[in-house]
């Protein structure tokens, strides 16, 4: 065989087992990058369907769980396929369907994960099909340390499974034009070859032992010289290819982690609402205040919570399907009632830890999205008193200098460690107290975005008194 077509035969060998490899590699990144991206999706819409079921079936007044699921059977399928687009089955424990409206080829699928399903866990099932994907979701009902029954929920990912296919199919294009050029140009380049063939040999033995110094002539015109040229242009173009996959890669992490952090942030944002509503509750259910006008106040504070909480969600699930992002409206916000107002709310809390909240407030209105700055309170306020010592006062003061409101929380504290403090606006990053471990690290670093976003600033100032202090303009 003549060196030319063993030179070829060689190249061509390689570049099919790198095209195969890398064909292989990416076909595996892209659709473990589906699959996780539909479990994903199946993840919330069992935590948040599981919580829908919950609320049904704790505020039917029938005291029998099992039953309750039969009366709200009907309209818990309903919500749930009008809300998800799917179709849904719901059974006992023991497997027996109470109501639903699934096909029986999706039945089929779920039939052996309700066996598993009964012994307390949520079931994942692909089914791939031509041209498309229909996942199962399977989980039992879980409600006061019992299970009631299990959920089957089928729903089409076929758009996800046209977009991997299409991909591949532009990646398959892509490789074949690259390695049909590379073909052409190494056999155009390869019959030029005539000389000096003995020193580019020696030179590829000395590389063979582990030579990496050996030098090649890359001036010229003659064959070898163009060859190595060639080949460095070669190894750049695939360089460049590299860090291209690598960037584009990089951006796919990057937007599932930004997806990540915005559900953690309007998860963290419940709390806000929650936080009001549980403590008025709680007071009317002990009775421990006897005012009807505070019993007025605190029904209607649990009710207009209750209300905002509600929006929340519904905003909160018409962005997990794509449809638009959460922006409110920007108003004229009176601070002085919103701190106010914020510093009632969480003075219930503080006072089960014999805390005081010590108000000196200043009247003060800025345009601002008001349940964003008052999420940004309740987060200050409540840190100051998940993390007071040696003290029994929290003070919030407020004051307007010229066009430029402040806002300040301060508490007693022991010092914040430097290591935290450097670092204390990063999301996730929190103090590891033994009566602060629900907390994810993100009350500071989303009060930051928050006041960000409004063209404010906020400092934390560190030691025995620990001062936050917030500043707002009007300009947003």
């Amino acid at each position: 065989m003549k060196i030319r077509n063993k030179f070829i035969s060689g190249l061509i060998f390689i570049l099919i087992v790198s095209v195969i490899i890398m064909n292989v590699a990416i076909t595996k990144i892209l659709k473990v990058n589906m699959e996780s991206g539909i479990n994903n999706s199946l993840k919330q819409v069992m935590n948040s369907t599981h919580e829908y079921i919950r609320y049904k079936l704790l505020t039917n007044t029938s005291k029998n769980k099992e039953e309750s699921l039969i009366e709200e059977g009907s309209y818990i399928v309903k919500y749930i396929a009008l809300n998800y687009q799917c179709t849904v089955d719901i059974t006992d424990m023991q497997g027996e369907l109470i109501v639903g409206n699934m096909e029986e080829e999706s039945k089929s699928v779920v039939k052996n994960s309700n066996t598993m399903a009964m012994e307390g866990k949520g079931i994942v099932d692909l089914n791939y099909k031509n041209g498309g994907i229909n996942a199962a979701l399977t989980y039992p009902i879980f409600i006061n340390d019992n299970y009631i029954g299990i959920v089957n929920i089928a729903k089409n990912f076929d758009s996800e499974y046209i977009t991997y296919r299409n991909t591949m199919e532009l990646i398959n294009i892509i490789e074949g034009g690259i390695f049909a050029a590379i073909f052409i140009f190494l056999f155009l380049m390869t019959t030029k070859i005539t000389k000096p063939i003995t020193a580019l040999t020696n030179a590829i033995i000395k590389l063979g032992n582990g030579d990496y110094d050996v030098p090649i002539n890359q001036h010229g015109k003659d064959e070898v010289a163009i060859l190595a040229r060639e080949f460095i242009n070669m190894k750049d173009k695939i360089r460049e290819q590299i860090e291209t996959i690598e960037n584009e890669k990089d951006k796919v992490y990057k937007l599932e982690k930004g997806r990540r952090e915005f559900f953690n942030s309007v998860t963290h944002e419940l709390k806000t609402p929650l936080t009001a509503i549980s403590g008025y509750a709680e007071l009317l259910l002990t009775g421990m205040v006897e005012d009807k006008a505070f019993d007025k106040r605190a029904i209607e504070r649990i009710y207009s919570e209750s209300d905002r909480l509600h929006k929340l969600v519904l905003e909160l699930i018409e962005v997990s399907k794509g449809l638009y992002v959460v922006k409110e409206e920007v108003k004229e916000v009176d601070m002085k009632k919103l701190i106010t107002q914020s510093c009632n709310d969480m003075s219930i809390k503080a006072s089960k830890y014999s805390l005081t909240i010590v108000q000196n407030i200043n009247q003060g209105v800025i345009r601002a999205q008001e349940d964003r700055i008052r999420q940004v309170m309740i987060n200050l306020i409540d840190n100051a008193i998940k993390y007071s010592v040696n003290g029994k006062e929290i003070y919030v003061n407020s004051y307007r200098v010229q066009d430029k409101y402040y806002v300040e929380v301060i508490n007693h504290s022991n010092p914040i460690p430097e290591e935290i403090f450097n670092s204390i606006f990063e999301p996730f990053v929190k103090l590891n107290e033994v009566n602060n471990k629900e907390s994810r690290g993100l009350g500071l670093y989303l009060c930051n975005e928050i006041v960000k976003e409004h063209g404010g600033e906020i400092i934390v100032e560190n030691g025995e008194l620990v001062k936050v202090r917030v500043t707002l303009t009007d300009s947003i």
